[in-house]
């Protein structure tokens, strides 16, 4: 991986994401390398390599946003939204921490997304904090595909367990059941079995999307794919409605909230 410090001039971006007043994205780019991701058909990123490869860090971003929330800004910020605030560089970066310690030093509210168990490292600033939240991203249940599919990022079973160890703490937890990808993890099966873990891991809401199809994400989903003899199907309305009932169905069998994404 190439990594690549930079500078920042702004640090909270205005947000049009349901329920999100602000972005903080400290990083540029993700090494998780989610094969489906459509941040670099978003950002335009580093176009000419492959996604996973690039990752900027922008350094001075704490500082960034401190002087931002000295103009007392109001709303929900979202904890990343285009990148992975926690993937394996924030270890030595520490760049999400910061952003955590500021906002609660605010008094803001705060929505985490991640695919990653990182969080636990800061479960101490995030633990008692009304108004703060966590998303933990899973949409492929199986460890051996998901690790085909998402080279870079923490297996499911750890990011259950992170959500255990999260909810048993007293934060507010959620998954995010995204992308359930046609052709891939929407059979009945799979879908089960991820209403299942988040039930049994203490979480009561789950929100869902689809893969959207990009023309930089979707090549580059189906080359992973064909590696494992998988296809990659469509999403119409059909399929988009028979997902959507079958997740409705285990959900209320195993009490929990379903909402969709977007």
């Amino acid at each position: 991986m190439i990594v690549r410090k930079v500078l920042c001039k702004t640090a909270a971006s205005p947000s049009g994401l349901p329920g999100l007043n602000w972005a903080l994205n400290p990083y540029r780019g993700c090494g998780h390398a989610c094969s489906y991701c459509y941040a670099q058909d978003v950002t335009r990123f580093e176009m000419g390599r492959p996604w996973g490869e690039v990752v900027e860090v922008k350094v001075n971003f704490v500082a960034t946003l401190k002087k931002q929330l000295a103009k007392k800004p109001k709303g929900t910020f979202g904890l990343g939204t285009v990148t992975d605030p926690y993937q394996a560089l924030e270890a030595e970066f520490r760049l999400s921490r910061g952003c955590l310690k500021e906002l609660r030093t605010a008094g803001l509210p705060v929505s985490v997304l991640t695919k990653s168990d990182l969080v636990l490292r800061d479960i101490d600033l995030i633990t008692g904090w009304d108004g703060a939240e966590v998303g933990v991203s899973i949409g492929i249940v199986d460890d051996d595909f998901a690790s085909a599919i998402e080279p870079g990022a923490p297996r499911p079973s750890r990011r259950f367990d992170a959500l255990r160890r999260l909810t048993e703490s007293g934060v507010d937890t959620y998954v995010m059941a995204a992308p359930i990808i046609p052709g891939v993890c929407d059979s009945e099966g799979s879908l089960r079995t991820l209403v299942e873990k988040t039930a049994e891991n203490g979480v009561k809401r789950i929100m869902w999307d689809k893969f959207n199809p990009k023309r930089i994400a979707s090549p580059r989903l189906k080359r992973a794919l064909s590696s494992l003899s998988v296809q990659l199907t469509e999403a119409d309305d059909a399929w988009i409605a028979s997902v959507r009932s079958t997740l409705l169905d285990e959900c209320r069998r195993n009490g929990v909230d379903l909402s969709d994404a977007f």
